[in-house]
């Protein structure tokens, strides 16, 4: 197991998890609890601050593990983990797909106000699923895949519009 690249998605996700609670910050608070009394406050910030200091503990567990691990390793192979570590790095179909991914989800957030939640979520589905799906089980799958991106934004489009009363942006089709 390669210790340094694990200790960068670490600090990857610590970054990203001090980014995420810094833009909670931006969230306007709703208290639906209060009626003039003080105690625990809890609104609409609330949650995501939790989730936010819940991904930047377990950031930093994972990079306490495995600065631990590979000091370890190194006390117990001597010079033969840095001649491991130093091999060349081989950009290979899980890293292809990890970064096409990032960039797809960069894409949708980018057109999400657009072209719309329903027509943004189709095609980020749509392409997603045909990416992540190995190529000899496409043609098998297309009609699910094709009806699942479909479905799945207009389904979610209407509860959240119609049953929780929280508006979707309309885009292209509004």
């Amino acid at each position: 197991m390669n210790f340094k690249k694990e200790i960068g998605v670490g600090i990857f996700f610590l970054l990203l998890s001090v980014f995420y609670l810094l833009s909670t910050l931006s969230i306007s608070t709703f208290d639906p609890f209060s009626s003039g009394r003080s105690g625990i406050i809890l609104d609409s910030r609330s949650l995501p601050q939790m989730l936010g200091i819940l991904l930047a503990c377990l950031s930093i567990i994972h990079i306490i593990g495995n600065v631990l691990k590979l000091r370890k390793t190194k006390l117990e192979s001597g010079s033969d983990t840095q001649a491991v570590m130093k091999k060349p790095f081989k950009f290979e179909r899980p890293q292809r797909l990890m970064v096409i991914t990032v960039l797809l989800i960069c894409a949708y957030i980018f057109f999400y106000v657009r072209l719309g939640f329903i027509l943004s979520s189709v095609l980020f589905l749509l392409l997603q699923i045909f990416i992540l799906t190995p190529a000899e089980k496409r043609k098998k799958w297309a009609i699910f895949t094709v009806c699942f991106s479909i479905g799945v934004p207009i389904l979610l489009y209407f509860l959240f519009t119609r049953v929780i009363s929280m508006y979707l942006p309309r885009g292209l089709l509004g």
